[in-house]
């Protein structure tokens, strides 16, 4: 027998006074004792007998268990959907015209002195990756903004999108050292193969800023009550 609105209300709100968790783990927690309840409810008027029996049964250390069986679904869904979504973007044509740009930088720097021009390429480059994100990406922070409570699925697509920056700001450095002309064998071969690689880093920028904006979309579809209306 399904609970009514405020039975579930109140099954939630004993899932939120258990401990201090993420709001989707919350959700998660309370559809985990929803279900277990409906299916030991045959008459309405039982369920204060049978949620008062279940509270005693769904301890602290219980609940805890299930919060972290939850907590790492959670996480291994929306890596999954990431992944998913990552592979969707890497077509053949992207990967073929990427390889091709790789190959034809090579070239460029084996057969012309190209390090002033890459340098400033590179710069060019972070300018564009800077533009697109806060282009694109705009919608995506007003929509973390307007967050009012805080979302596991949302704080680990956060950790990604920061490890994606990283490579950004490697090569800002990069192509300074160039522009000021740092000296040495070890930096210059450092220098080579973050140009060599650099098509590579540009699609995988350009794929994982769409699917960073896609993924917070999803998840305020997902969970609406989290944000503000």
């Amino acid at each position: 027998m399904e609970l009514s609105k405020e039975q579930y209300a109140l099954v939630n709100d004993y899932c939120r006074r258990t401990g201090k968790q993420f709001y989707d783990v919350e959700l998660e927690l309370t559809d985990h004792m929803v279900n277990y309840i409906e299916e030991r409810l045959t008459e309405p008027c039982l369920f204060p007998t049978l949620f008062d029996a279940i509270k005693e049964e769904f301890n602290s250390s219980v609940i805890q268990i299930i919060i972290k069986e939850k907590a790492t679904a959670i996480k291994s869904n929306i890596k999954q959907q990431l992944q998913a979504e990552l592979l969707q973007f890497l077509s053949l044509p992207k990967i073929a015209v990427t390889f091709l740009l790789a190959a034809a930088v090579i070239w460029l720097d084996q057969n012309h002195s190209i390090d002033k021009i890459a340098a400033s390429f590179i710069h060019l480059i972070n300018l564009l990756n800077i533009t697109y994100s806060f282009g694109k990406g705009k919608q995506a922070n007003a929509n973390i903004r307007e967050k009012k409570r805080t979302l596991l699925s949302m704080t680990i697509i956060r950790n990604y999108h920061v490890a994606f920056i990283i490579p950004t700001i490697f090569y800002l450095f990069i192509s300074f050292g160039v522009i000021f002309e740092i000296t040495g064998n070890y930096y210059q071969f450092i220098y080579k193969m973050a140009l060599y690689l650099l098509p590579f880093v540009i699609l995988l920028n350009l794929a994982w800023q769409q699917v960073y904006i896609r993924a917070q979309f999803k998840i305020r579809k997902q969970y609406p009550n989290a944000f503000a209306q």
